[in-house]
């Protein structure tokens, strides 16, 4: 989903190994949050028909992690998010290793199904040369609101969107450090209330690295 330029990328794609590519471009489209991006492209994928809709984690401008989860609700199917590698696929089923910060959980999932892929499951391959040359000839095929099942703009792009940004910033720089000491319990409440006004899912990726950093911490002096 994007501009027209954005044929490139697909181009790319076909380089890659790619069969075909499909672009939802469409200026009614533009503004679009989370929301209205998760609906037109559940739209767009009724359209071309789907057994596993993968999905990269986020997108670094946004940055919600929302959208794949999204579709699949709009589409009706389940959804995995944070998977870190596929186990095994059949005709039925995925078998997926997901990612919960303190442990791994391995999951089948019933086919059609979506899942969200973190960005170093696998290293892509290389575009080749001769694929290349004939990716240049490959058709994109566009899609339009008006290739859609449900045509009320009032659904997509601005006018779909219930949020709305303000102001893009840059982030303001603090070097500013603290060091706290004590045993683990007093430690462990110390970094629980200074993390406790940020958002949960960083928070509570902080403390579990904290967790394990004191664990590590008391193995080794046991060992001494």
């Amino acid at each position: 989903m994007g501009p027209m330029q954005a044929k490139e990328i697909i181009i790319e794609a076909f380089g890659m190994g790619v069969d075909e590519g499909v672009l939802i471009s469409d200026r009614r489209f533009g503004g679009a949050d989370v929301l209205a991006t998760s609906w037109t492209i559940a739209q767009a994928i009724k359209k071309v028909g789907f057994d596993l809709i993968i999905c990269g984690k986020q997108t670094t401008d946004g940055d919600t992690a929302q959208t794949g989860t999204e579709m699949a609700e709009n589409l009706n199917i389940p959804s995995v998010s944070g998977v870190l590698n596929v186990v095994n696929v059949n005709n039925n089923e995925i078998t997926v290793d997901m990612d919960l910060l303190n442990e791994i959980e391995e999951l089948n999932v019933k086919l059609p199904c979506l899942i969200s892929v973190e960005k170093d499951i696998y290293t892509p391959r290389l575009p080749s040369y001769l694929r290349m040359k004939e990716a240049k000839n490959k058709e994109v095929t566009i899609l339009t609101l008006d290739d859609m099942d449900d045509k009320d703009e009032k659904n997509y792009g601005l006018d779909g969107s219930p949020t709305k940004v303000q102001r893009i910033f840059a982030p303001v720089v603090d070097v500013k450090q603290e060091k706290f000491t004590g045993d683990e319990e007093e430690l462990g409440t110390i970094l629980y209330l200074s993390l406790i006004h940020i958002s949960e899912p960083t928070r509570l990726l902080s403390i579990s690295y904290a967790v394990f950093c004191l664990k590590k911490k008391k193995k080794k002096k046991k060992k001494k």
